[in-house]
């Protein structure tokens, strides 16, 4: 055992208040120094936590060994509940070679269990399983090898894992909902909406709302995730993987990322005992609010979170067959009285001329809205513009700029998520394919038929 062992695991026995052994725990953890698999610390942290689980009220605590050349070595408990469905709540104990791991992830360890102890002084519907992994640095194998070993029927059973990673650290510009895209069955697949609705809700509930994936920019984010391959990953994307609803809760996001992650700085000193007590309450406020669903609801994973609100796929088809709708009524060209028949036989003649632009609009903004429900957002602003054509240059160069800045913001937004090393690639898909010419039609529609020499031969027709 490493010096500072035996005081840790004296600690992680002393009595204290659910949340309250949080600080204790990350504390004792971190107190350990690096704890790669195989060394000395790695053992001892196995003991510490072993120790806390027990002290926690939970039982059948076991050891979960992974097949492997490391000598990997996750823990489990339970919480038993009154029926044989699941919630899993997961945090990972190893740690880079170089670094104390008090946030990473320390602070996720000692956050679920003192969660545990909390929900144990009431009683729930499903059994809580915690489960403290190993070789999640190493790429994740301690949770792929407990869900490989756990077999269809054993994943069936789990309702849903919450996994904490990263939290109670100073300096955090706010908590965050996290799921990364993994792919499943040749498909990418991220945590479904009814999990992120449940989980965004117990955080406001507890005192704690967090935002999805980031703290400032949420919605720039979302498109830029799905648009991308992420570097970063945690133990819920095991989950998600193999069919299981899973999310993972955080002080770090992928563009406000712990200064001190896999640095020989995350020491316990920079915990914040207050805040990591605050998120003991939003864990098992979490688990509490998931405990009053029977079962899983229906999964969808195309949605956009905005106002703190979960837009599924429905909810964006109607608001752009509204937009749509819109834009078709205020197509109509105007009628003049019969005494102008053949003034209006010219301008009908140079209005169909002049239409290809913003039908081809029309049309694929449609396309988009129902193939690539998510990415027709940043339609909107062309759709709204396209109503109120201006009729001077100066204006036209103007909506042209106001309608195209959404997919400018985005480009912009995967460019900067390169430069900071938080994704490494494209997502394959062609979604974007129809945004894109949507927004060249709208361009052309612009520049043709609200031309300085057309808007004194056409009426003042929108698309």
């Amino acid at each position: 055992m490493v010096p500072g062992g035996r005081a840790a695991l004296a600690l992680a026995a002393s009595p204290a208040k659910a949340p309250a052994i949080a600080p204790t725990i990350a504390a004792g953890l971190a107190r350990l120094g690096p704890r790669p698999p195989g060394t000395a610390a790695h053992a001892a942290a196995f003991e510490l936590l072993r120790a806390a689980m027990l002290r926690a009220g939970l039982s059948r605590v076991e050891t979960i060994p992974a097949p492997g050349p490391l000598p990997l070595r996750s823990l489990t408990g339970v919480l038993p509940g009154t029926t044989p469905g699941e919630i899993v709540l997961s945090a990972h104990y190893d740690t880079v070679p170089w670094s104390p791991g008090a946030g990473d992830d320390a602070s996720g360890c000692a956050t679920i269990l003192a969660a545990v102890a909390d929900l144990a002084r009431t009683p729930l519907g499903h059994t809580v399983r915690v489960l403290l992994f190993d070789g999640e640095e190493s790429g994740l194998l301690g949770s792929r090898a407990w869900l490989a070993a756990r077999g269809p029927t054993g994943r069936e059973r789990i309702l849903a894992a919450v996994n904490v990673e990263m939290v109670g650290w100073s300096g955090s510009a706010g908590p965050v909902l996290l799921t990364f895209p993994v792919r499943r069955q040749g498909a990418r697949a991220f945590a479904p909406g009814w999990l992120v609705h449940s989980l965004l809700r117990s955080g406001e509930a507890a005192g704690l709302p967090p935002s999805f994936l980031e703290a400032h920019g949420s919605l720039p984010a979302q498109l830029v995730l799905r648009a991308t391959v992420p570097t970063y990953g945690a133990d819920s994307d095991a989950f998600v993987a193999a069919g299981v609803p899973a999310a993972t809760l955080s002080d770090s996001s992928l563009l406000h990322l712990d200064p001190a992650y896999h640095r020989q700085a995350d020491t316990a000193d920079r915990l914040d005992p207050t805040r990591l007590d605050r998120w003991v309450t939003a864990t098992a406020a979490a688990v509490r609010r998931l405990d009053r669903l029977a079962g899983r609801p229906l999964p969808e994973d195309r949605y956009l979170v905005v106002f703190g609100r979960v837009w599924l796929p429905r909810d964006l088809y109607w608001i752009g067959f509204l937009l749509w709708g819109l834009l078709v009524v205020r197509n109509r060209p105007r009628r003049r009285p019969e005494a102008e028949a053949e003034q209006n036989r010219r301008e009908g003649r140079a209005w169909r001329q002049r239409a290809l632009p913003g039908f081809l609009f029309r049309l694929l903004f449609l396309v988009s809205v129902f193939l690539a429900p998510i990415f027709s957002v940043l339609l909107y602003p062309a759709v709204l513009l396209a109503h109120f054509p201006p009729r001077r240059g100066y204006g036209r160069v103007l909506w042209i700029v106001l309608g195209l800045a959404p997919v400018a913001l985005l480009l912009y937004a995967i460019l900067y998520a390169f430069a900071a090393e938080a994704v490494r690639g494209l997502a394959p898909g062609g979604e974007v394919v129809f945004v894109a010419g949507a927004l060249v039609a709208y361009a052309a529609y612009i520049v043709l038929v609200v031309s300085p020499r057309g808007a004194d031969r056409i009426p003042r027709e929108r698309i």
